[in-house]
């Protein structure tokens, strides 16, 4: 009696609740990165701490591109991935002493590219009629400096990032 209570107990009751399905596609390498846009150097400048008087104060924005080429026809968008200041996931983390501040990235239509996601407008490629030309497509892009507490110390405010392209 005792096993078949033990027996009856280790049995449990399991019932299929949903289904995941994956779906994708493996295709040959659809896009290159300018060679001089494979690693970029944007000079945001120098700003004094009175710049930044409040949480969210931004500097003047720089702008910058990424561009490709050699691409098929289609969507492409963009991803950056970096330290992110705690609770602040827009932003990048700047090392060398400022505090209080990080780097803002904005896409073509001025939106905040918050870093570990996609740019809200992809790069469209069209191919000529021909279908012989490779496709090309630039990333419009703005970075700038934000406060994200009231009080910013002063010193060196680097930061780096790295992007992906992503065929869509």
């Amino acid at each position: 009696m005792a096993g078949l209570l033990i027996a009856g107990s280790l049995q449990t009751a399991s019932a299929a609740n949903g289904t995941v399905n994956f779906t994708g596609e493996i295709v040959q390498s659809t896009c290159a990165v300018v060679s001089g846009d494979q690693t970029k150097t944007v000079v945001l400048g120098k700003y004094p701490t009175s710049a930044f008087p409040k949480t969210g104060a931004t500097s003047g924005a720089k702008a910058f591109t990424i561009s490709l080429e050699k691409c098929e026809a289609g969507d492409y968008s963009l991803r950056f991935d970096g330290n992110t200041p705690t609770g602040n996931p827009d932003l990048l983390a700047v090392t060398g002493g400022a505090k209080g501040v990080g780097v803002e990235i904005l896409d073509n239509n001025s939106a905040i590219v918050p870093i570990t996601q996609d740019v809200a407008a992809p790069a469209s490629v069209t191919i000529a009629a021909t279908g012989t030309s490779p496709g090309a497509a630039t990333f419009n892009l703005r970075a700038r400096y934000r406060s994200f507490q009231d009080v910013v110390t002063a010193g060196q405010a680097n930061s780096n990032a790295t992007f992906t392209i992503q065929y869509k």
